[in-house]
């Protein structure tokens, strides 16, 4: 009997003008590994009594050992993963009563009530994550970050490896998904051997999606409104 491949799957939405990326398929761990801005500290967005450092009733982690230390655990666990990141730990005095309700309003509506990114924080990102791994909002002050992060969860789903070498997917195929990536896409990595030595990768586009469960609950996507965008073969 025929062994099925392995096939890995991942949503992706990038909305550049507001700052905005929208994954399913993407964790805590990932996003740590994948974005090409380092992250000095993280205020959560509630208490989940992991650490003892805490401001206001936001749990604070502090530090890349700790941020690294974080995303070892099993995140899922904690069901909504909330978070902004901030630049020093002198800034959190700054915060006012109507910074603290803005914050809570993010956590609670996985959207900002004005902005959010935090000019008393520093913020690069806002974090709002369902499920780890699930469901995952991002938003960035720089857009082009989102795509990069993108590019770096593909290259990590083909390769299984950081140190590979990058050109082992083309380039042109890359600037394409980033391209379409405004469109909302579903991306399958197949794996063709047993030896995970060779993939196929293939891009639907499939249109703007909130609930991961419609989407993915009935993935096979010969009965989604989508259509095949871009594939590609590739030796790992």
């Amino acid at each position: 009997m025929k062994t099925k491949n392995k096939i890995i799957r991942f949503y992706t939405k990038i909305t550049p003008e507001r700052y905005e990326g929208v994954f399913s398929g993407i964790t805590f761990r990932d996003f740590i590994k994948c974005t090409p801005i380092a992250i000095e500290n993280i205020l959560l967005l509630e208490m989940t009594y992991i650490t003892g450092k805490h401001h206001n009733k936001f749990e604070l982690f502090e530090g890349k050992h700790e941020i690294d230390k974080i995303a070892l655990e099993n995140i899922y666990n904690y069901g909504d993963f909330c978070f902004v990141d901030y630049k020093s730990p002198s800034l959190l005095k700054h915060l006012t009563e109507n910074h603290i309700a803005e914050l809570l309003y993010l956590k609670h509506m996985f959207k900002p009530l004005e902005s959010p990114f935090f000019d008393v924080l520093q913020n690069n990102f806002a974090y709002l994550s369902h499920d780890d791994g699930w469901y995952c909002k991002i938003y960035c002050k720089e857009s082009e970050i989102l795509s990069m992060l993108l590019v770096n969860k593909i290259r990590n789903m083909a390769q299984g490896n950081f140190q590979a070498d990058e050109s082992t997917i083309p380039s042109n195929f890359i600037k394409h998904i980033c391209e379409l990536s405004t469109k909302g896409l579903i991306l399958e990595v197949e794996y063709l051997s047993p030896r995970l030595d060779s993939a196929e990768i293939r891009v639907y586009e499939v249109g703007e999606y909130k609930n991961m469960d419609a989407l993915f609950n009935s993935i096979d996507l010969s009965r989604l409104p989508v259509s095949l965008v871009e594939q590609v073969v590739i030796d790992l």
